[in-house]
């Protein structure tokens, strides 16, 4: 019987032996051909990650205990890190762009054995082969076609062959895993197949950095799980309901301008997650934050037209502004996916989108009114669209806002919320965009042009900025999410 931290046996210590010697000699034969062919590290690291993927993915029927593939990922982790930072192996990590690929494989097979070696070890398996086959074909396949179809949903190009090859591959993969194995499932193979290629081969157009090293195995695993293991929430019917409502969402988001294609993208992921796990009772809040927010965000538009080169960001959402507003309300709901007793995961939920809600009402109402803000901090009045900057009738837009986010989590609730609850999340959200104006007057990274104006653009009409304050990396997606997190943290308190 499977058992992730049972002692291992003496056999299977020898034999993790063997494989961890193949491997090391599998990186210096890949080591010494990448010099041989001239510093060309592209095949020898999609080989070494073909076989070393593969391995990983049969260590659940070799191994009995989970320790044996618990050491060797921390090893590979460590290792791979290391590496990285002193330019050595290169042929496992070097690129023509930034990446840590090689460093979250090995992290994404730590999480899957952590989570499922003992109870679901054909996911784990067939999660990690996904991300040994297809992600490798569909990278090769952008290299061989001799006109690829290039776009950018990041920083990283992609081609729209290599999506394709792996949307199809991923597909035909699990369907044969299936078909092999002989395992019975509660859905036909073909729906569940192409769910969860839908959902991988979106994660990796996606991805930037070699992130997608870890979000392909573990969205396979996501979906595999939610189809494959019998919960009471577990309900296919709505999962594949999930994935058209969300392709309607991303596809009239960008229709309207309200969100750009990284957006629409995001959007997509988001609503997969939130409506496939929780129904409209989870949905409905974020849906009208949405709503709501890009409607205030287009009106008034040219009014607002001197602040484009105030704010990083349009009013066309990218992909970094979805995560920043609903990254947080995304994990909770994953949290309560794995913890479904939990209720209270549902009401900081809602407080994260009240929050996110608040900052968003304060600012588009608080910079359409005329009258300058005050800094949260000094309390001098401050320039409109300057970070930290507070008003009056921002500060009551936001509450109107948190307010309309709670009124909307009772439309399919059909448990009677006491009105302590309703005010410990108007709270909450008003609390979280009072945190947003705070980092922003603090932390939140500042630029002044040449001309002495201030921004938070790194980069405006083509010359660059000059820090003025704040930090570099604490953009405002960042504080955004600390606005989500603040207001899911101020309500757990309060429960």
């Amino acid at each position: 019987m499977m058992n992730v931290f049972a002692r291992p046996t003496s056999d299977e210590w020898f034999f993790i032996g063997i494989i961890s010697f193949l491997v090391f000699m599998l990186i210096i034969a890949a080591e010494l051909v990448r010099r041989l062919m001239n510093g060309n590290s592209e095949y020898t690291r999609k080989f070494v990650h073909v076989v070393v993927g593969i391995l990983m993915a049969f260590a659940p029927f070799v191994f009995t205990s989970g320790i044996p593939a618990i050491l060797i990922s921390i090893i590979a982790i460590v290792g791979t890190f290391v590496a990285g930072q002193t330019n050595v192996l290169q042929s496992l990590h070097a690129t023509d762009r930034i990446s840590y690929g090689t460093t979250l494989h090995p992290l994404a097979f730590l999480i899957l054995v952590l989570t499922l070696w003992d109870r679901a070890p054909h996911i784990l398996s067939l999660s990690i082969l996904i991300l040994a086959v297809p992600d490798v074909l569909a990278a090769l396949t952008g290299k061989f076609v001799r006109t690829p179809h290039y776009f950018g949903f990041s920083s990283d190009k992609k081609t729209v062959e290599g999506s394709v090859v792996m949307f199809v591959s991923t597909t035909l993969l699990i369907m044969a895993y299936f078909a092999y194995g002989n395992y019975e499932t509660p859905f036909p193979w073909i729906f569940i197949a192409i769910a969860t290629a839908v959902v991988v081969s979106t994660w990796e157009m996606v991805c930037t950095h070699g992130l997608d090293n870890l979000t392909i195995p573990l969205s396979a695993a996501f979906m595999l799980h939610y189809f494959l293991i019998s919960e009471p929430h577990h309900l296919p019917e709505q999962m594949m309901t999930a994935l058209v409502f969300a392709t309607v969402i991303a596809i009239v988001s960008h229709r309207f301008n309200f969100l750009s294609p990284s957006g629409s993208i995001a959007a997509f992921l988001l609503a997969v997650i939130v409506y496939g796990i929780g129904g409209w009772i989870w949905t409905f809040p974020l849906l009208i934050f949405f709503i709501t927010s890009s409607l205030l965000s287009k009106f008034g538009i040219k009014r607002k037209k001197h602040l484009e080169n105030v704010f990083d960001k349009t009013d066309k959402r990218d992909a970094g502004q979805v995560a920043a507003n609903g990254g947080v309300a995304g994990m909770l709901m994953l949290l309560w996916y794995f913890f479904p007793d939990r209720t209270e995961f549902y009401y900081c939920f809602v407080a994260s989108i009240a929050a996110v809600t608040a900052d968003t009402w304060g600012t588009e109402i608080g910079t359409f009114v005329s009258g300058k803000p005050r800094s949260i901090i000094s309390f001098k009045s401050v320039n409109i669209g300057t970070s930290g900057g507070v008003s009056i009738i921002g500060i009551l837009g936001g509450a109107l806002g948190a307010f309309l986010i709670v009124v909307s989590s009772t439309v399919f609730n059909q448990a009677q919320v006491p009105s302590s609850l309703i005010i410990s999340v108007v709270v909450s959200g008003i609390f979280g965009s009072l945190i947003d104006s705070i980092f922003g007057a603090t932390v939140q990274a500042q630029y002044v042009t040449v001309a002495g104006t201030m921004t938070e653009k790194i980069v405006l009409d083509g010359v660059s900025t000059t820090l003025h304050r704040g930090y570099s990396w604490i953009t405002n997606d960042v504080v955004n999410l600390i606005c989500g997190l603040s207001g899911a943290v101020l309500m757990y308190l309060l429960l």
